[in-house]
């Protein structure tokens, strides 16, 4: 598993089927074999946590940890904390390192049992789908590959012969493997990454609602209107309306 923590940075975060902006600070507890990546993040610090509790670990056997087994259940599907709460944790992280063995894993424990005490309002789960890629690692470079560079062109035309030559895989095997990684076929996640750049468009409030749907690579008016409110609930006149929240 891994707990990151961002003091200082922004871009697009991808955690299983979820792709959205993000900007510091940021704390995202991230469960096993659960795909993600953050893209754009240059000029950035902060720190990154990773640890592997098996289901025979000493440390589950004990009463004072009962609590952690909903955290690792949530974390399979990624946790997302507030800004609040991720400036109070991430400034604890960053004295790990400086921290001998012993009173390291004091304080980490110490983390967890914070985090796992969280506020409902403060926590938001970020994929709807749980991962098991055992078996299908074999795939993950090529599998990533293809999502940088949707990350990074988004906006531009993405003709699947140009898809399936930079994975080096057949039609057959890429709509097989691509859904594993990331929740949804080619389509739908291109789709989705243009959504929400986009949404961070407008509300950023810079863009009327057709300029942001058209920078970011939809054609069509409509149909951009029909997939907002599908995947966001919402329509994009009411979201450039509001002052958008943490989540």
């Amino acid at each position: 598993m891994e707990l990151t923590f961002i003091e200082r940075g922004e871009g697009v975060r991808v955690v299983g089927d979820n792709v959205a902006p993000f900007s510091a600070p940021e704390l995202v507890l991230l469960g096993s074999d659960l795909p993600h990546c953050w893209h754009g993040l240059r000029h950035s610090t902060g720190c990154a946590v990773q640890f592997h509790w098996s289901l025979d670990h000493p440390l589950r056997s004990l009463p004072e940890t009962a609590r952690l087994g909903d955290l690792w259940q949530r974390a399979a599907r990624g946790i997302l904390f507030s800004p609040a709460v991720a400036s109070r944790v991430g400034a604890r992280m960053t004295e790990l390192g400086n921290c001998e063995p012993l009173s390291r894993m004091g304080l980490f424990l110490q983390i967890l049992g914070e985090i796992s005490a969280t506020a409902p309002a403060d926590v938001k789960p970020l994929s709807r789908t749980e991962f098991g890629l055992t078996g299908g690692l074999r795939h993950e470079t090529a599998i990533a590959q293809v999502v940088r560079h949707v990350l990074e062109h988004y906006a531009d035309p993405q003709p699947l012969e140009q898809v399936l030559r930079r994975a080096g895989m057949s039609k057959a095997t890429f709509a097989r493997q691509f859904p594993r990684f990331t929740g949804s076929t080619f389509t739908q996640f291109l789709g989705r990454v243009r959504l929400s750049h986009a949404r961070q468009r407008i509300l950023a409030g810079n863009d009327s609602v057709s300029a942001a749907a058209f920078a970011v690579g939809f054609n069509h008016l409509s149909h951009f209107n029909r997939s907002y409110r599908s995947f966001y609930g919402t329509t994009p006149g009411d979201d450039r309306r509001s002052d958008g929240t943490w989540c």
